[in-house]
């Protein structure tokens, strides 16, 4: 298992220059992970003390109403921003490939890139192509620190990382309606001092010592440098994480829950602890001044909504770990006009 993990690692940030088509390994610097930016909780995750966002924008989560019907681009002609990719003939998306179930590179299958993510821009493109083409669909992976100004300068047309909508990242691009709804949860490793901390109180209740492995740019990374005697592990991506756990290198880890149960499902001697600590609502990144875009994209989630898409996916990726699956839904749509 370590083996695996380790080139999973590798290739995460050994992958050349440039983008690929749908289905080959994706391309560019290493891939970091995209949760949260600004969480709903205050310093240390302690659960249920909220916190104002360092913005106000209203309801970060309403997007731009589609038309009504089925996803046809040719009901968005306002701005040009779906035209052109049109014309270009393919849609490009900034991904991460180590954050399994949500976007990874399967090194079982020839490194072909799966994920609840991932099949979820397959099927926007699909809508916007009329096909499954794979040449319709070009990944590159974008790291955290450059993922917003990637989407503002047009190097991809959007992003699909499990983002957090938020105002903070409001303020630089838009977002589609919500997809996917998660939260941050902790992860220990048994047999340590952190298996048995107080894990009501978060990461305020491991131990002084307890080393966390987040990944840079993450709110988890921001919660673990403002938590008091926490020591900071910082991983490149979350397979790194998961690598620096089995070699004694961290005893806890923080992020998603998604993302988390993931971990966990790789190693018998990690396990998630305590309540959910923040919401994370996961939107599409899409540059400011694009509304033809934004309203398509939002078509295309209300059709994977409805006609059991969505469902589809979750079950694929997602369904073994989250123990209430059945009572899982896709989170409806909000829009402000």
């Amino acid at each position: 298992m370590a083996v695996v993990l380790i080139a999973l690692a590798a290739l995460a940030s050994c992958t050349s220059a440039g983008s690929t088509t749908s289905g080959a390994p994706a391309a560019s610097s290493p891939a970091e992970r995209s949760d949260a930016g600004a969480a709903a909780t205050a310093p240390g995750f302690a659960p249920g003390v909220a916190v104002e966002p360092p913005e106000t924008c209203g309801n970060p989560t309403a997007s731009l109403r589609p038309a009504s019907g089925p996803p046809r681009a040719a009901d968005y002609r306002t701005d040009g921003s779906l035209s052109r990719i049109l014309e270009r003939g393919h849609l490009i998306v900034g991904i991460d490939q180590s954050a399994y179930p949500f976007g990874y590179a399967d090194v079982t299958d020839h490194n072909r890139l799966k994920g609840f993510d991932i099949d979820l821009v397959r099927e926007i493109t699909a809508d916007l192509f009329g096909g499954n083409d794979p040449s319709r669909l070009r990944f590159r992976v974008v790291p955290n620190n450059i993922r917003e100004q990637s989407v503002a300068n047009g190097t991809v047309d959007m992003v699909a990382k499990s983002v957090t909508v938020n105002c903070r990242r409001r303020a630089v691009v838009d977002f589609s309606s919500v997809y996917y709804e998660s939260g941050q949860r902790v992860l220990i490793v048994d047999d340590t001092p952190a298996a048995d901390a107080d894990h009501t109180k978060g990461l305020a209740g491991l131990p002084t010592g307890t080393r966390v492995c987040t990944v840079g740019g993450t709110t988890a990374a921001d919660a673990v440098h403002a938590t008091r005697g926490l020591v900071d592990v910082t991983g490149d991506n979350w397979t790194d994480c998961l690598v620096r756990i089995q070699q004694g290198q961290a005893d806890a880890a923080v992020g998603d829950d998604t993302v988390m149960a993931g971990l966990q499902a790789q190693d018998r001697f990690i396990r998630m602890v305590g309540p959910k600590l923040t919401r994370e609502p996961y939107g599409l990144e899409i540059a400011k001044g694009k509304p033809d875009l934004v309203r398509f994209v939002n078509a295309s989630l209300e059709r994977i909504r409805h006609d059991g898409t969505w469902r589809r996916l979750f079950d694929t990726y997602l369904a073994r770990y989250i123990p209430e699956s059945g009572d899982v839904t896709a989170p409806g749509a909000e829009y402000r006009d």
